[in-house]
């Protein structure tokens, strides 16, 4: 964490699970029909027109979001490995609501940052090789209701702080009950949503607080996505 010229350092211990989105991209690709470029209009729960084709059958709404948000940049480099297996994520006074990382992976390493700003003014400096880099705008929202099944950002069912969204996904997809656990998932996002919002007002006075923790160690039993928990009793 970084105020001004002061640092400090706040070390928490959990067991952190990698998904590998390439494998999923490409499993994707080679199991489902994608038809590129296309309009497609929702018409009911069982049907959508493209261009003059009808399709029938369950729809399913993965869009992306529609709606007003505040709109957070990100951009992320792939470098060579680092040897390391320690995550680190850095808070800057000067980049309130945002963030950066440095996440070592055995064949790369992710070098991102998040911010209202230019993510790049807050990029960590790593001496390796760039070998790829991708970046866009994650939507910080409430989330709202579709009028068919809707899963992926289109649900709005996104971490309001990190932009993650993969394991909201994955609840959504192997719900018994889609409903009831769309509601619990649009629970925990709206108090992250208030949280953050709340955080963004208040960014410089935590940042010089954090200083407090400076070298402690918190311990996590597990990683999950329900960030509140970490603020609000339970």
């Amino acid at each position: 964490m970084k105020n001004g010229k002061e640092k400090s350092t706040l070390i928490i211990k959990t067991d952190v699970i990698r998904l590998n989105r390439e494998k999923l991209e490409k499993w994707l690709d080679s199991n489902l029909k994608v038809i590129r470029p296309v309009d497609a209009i929702i018409k009911g729960k069982n049907e959508v027109l493209v261009g003059s084709q009808k399709y029938y059958g369950e729809v399913i709404d993965a869009s992306g979001w529609k709606g007003k948000a505040k709109w957070v940049k990100a951009v992320e480099l792939e470098t060579e490995p680092l040897d390391s297996s320690i995550i680190e994520v850095y808070l800057d006074s000067e980049n309130a609501g945002g963030f950066s990382w440095i996440v070592p992976l055995p064949d790369k390493t992710l070098v991102g940052s998040m911010s209202y700003r230019d993510p790049r003014l807050f990029l960590p400096k790593v001496s390796r090789k760039i070998i790829g880099i991708h970046g866009g705008v994650i939507p910080r929202v409430r989330p709202k209701e579709c009028e068919v099944k809707c899963y992926g950002d289109r649900t709005g069912i996104i971490k309001t702080f990190t932009g993650g969204g993969i394991f909201g996904i994955a609840e959504l997809l192997n719900a018994k009950d889609y409903q009831q656990t769309f509601q619990k998932l649009k629970k925990e996002v709206n108090r992250q949503y208030y949280i953050s919002s709340f955080l963004e007002k208040t960014w410089h006075f935590w940042i010089t607080i954090s200083t407090l923790l400076n070298e402690k160690t918190i311990i996590a039993e597990k990683e999950f996505d329900f960030h509140s928990l970490l603020l609000l009793p339970h």
